[in-house]
């Protein structure tokens, strides 16, 4: 039964602006329904959607394994800002409407939470064995790195090809450079960066353990088949998510990148769940509480060979006999070339 029925079933006039602000209609147009003995048609959800025009995009990317709502919300805003698409609710109310649902994730266990102080403690881990297509069909099999600093839940996240021992002080070199501090302790599970088992006991890399020594912070490891310990990187594994509805819509390792440096962005720029606000407003009172780095260039000699050089304007540095390209924003800087053992270069800020 429609609702000006409702109303002459119960013998009661209805106030006809009320009902004409809820369904977008004037008020005289309302009174000419009730009038006639007619019923309202409700063409709310006639009204195109500025999605639809993404529909099939977006159908596409729910298909892909892994890929979640928000992870394609993000997307359409990074890959058309000229659409002014509406924020996050409307999209998933979109999907709920049209049927437009992702692959189901099974339930984390559930497990207690508990807060840090500011500057007390940073998570980290690997996202492994990532495998992702580029426009051209060109396959990338990589690896991120991710950190969160437990109090502000700041994130930085960081592509590698490899996830060795250099790799993973490159990376906390990087985290912390990035930070412009270190917390007092770093945790993070078993890796086997840091450790090996021999005979079944865990024998620890004297290298990192030297690293986290010369830095100044406390190198932690949760226990074996416990990853709910560092659980606010477990978390924001949850972002790195987004990166898959990317597949096969980036260019290059560059443009694998630069995905990567936006999720990162948003990530830290909208309100997280459980403080409310977003990490980029807690980390302005966190970075107050962080440790200064140690002796920042025995800490890049102990990652690999470092010089530092100022980027040309043809954007190449020069390490390990070869030039490197880095990004057109480095062009007039210097920028610090780590060769590392392994033979991969790393470039950063000086």
């Amino acid at each position: 039964m429609g609702e000006l029925n409702m109303y002459r079933q119960l013998g009661i006039k209805p106030n006809f602006t009320q009902i004409g602000k809820k369904y977008g209609l004037h008020r005289q147009t309302v009174a000419k329904y009730w009038n006639r003995g007619d019923e309202i048609e409700d063409r709310r959800r006639d009204k195109e959607s500025s999605f639809d025009e993404f529909r099939d995009v977006i159908e596409r990317k729910a298909a892909l394994p892994g890929v979640t709502k928000k992870a394609i919300h993000e997307f359409l805003l990074d890959r058309h800002p000229e659409a002014g698409l509406p924020k996050y609710g409307a999209f998933t109310k979109y999907c709920r409407e049209r049927g437009i649902e992702c692959a189901s994730a099974s339930e984390p266990d559930a497990h207690p939470r508990f807060e840090t102080p500011a500057g007390r403690q940073m998570q980290f881990d690997w996202k492994e064995d990532l495998e992702m297509v580029d426009v051209n069909g060109e396959v990338f099999e990589f690896n991120v790195f991710s950190a969160v600093l437990g109090f502000s839940r700041a994130h930085r996240f960081i592509y590698s090809r490899t996830r060795t021992e250099d790799d993973l002080l490159a990376c906390l070199l990087a985290t912390f450079v990035r930070f412009g501090g270190m917390t007092e302790e770093a945790i993070t599970d078993n890796m086997s960066a840091l450790v090996t088992f021999v005979n079944g006991k865990r024998v620890k890399s004297e290298r990192a353990w030297r690293f986290a020594k010369e830095a100044g912070f406390k190198l932690k490891l949760c226990r074996v088949s416990t990853p709910q310990t560092k659980g606010k990187d477990e978390s924001s594994n949850r972002f790195v998510n987004r990166l898959l509805a990317y597949d096969r819509d980036f260019e290059g390792e560059q443009g694998l990148i630069d995905a990567i440096a936006r999720i990162e962005a948003r990530s830290n720029a909208e309100p997280n769940d459980t403080t409310g606000l977003p990490p980029a407003v807690l980390f302005m009172k966190e970075k107050e509480h962080l440790r200064p780095i140690g002796n920042l260039r025995a800490l890049q000699e102990m990652v690999g060979n470092v010089s530092v050089q100022k980027v040309p304007a043809t954007m190449l540095v020069r390490a390990a006999g070869r030039q490197w390209s880095v990004p057109r924003a480095c062009i007039g800087k210097k920028v610090n070339v780590i060769t590392m053992p392994s033979g991969q270069v790393r470039v950063t800020l000086d």
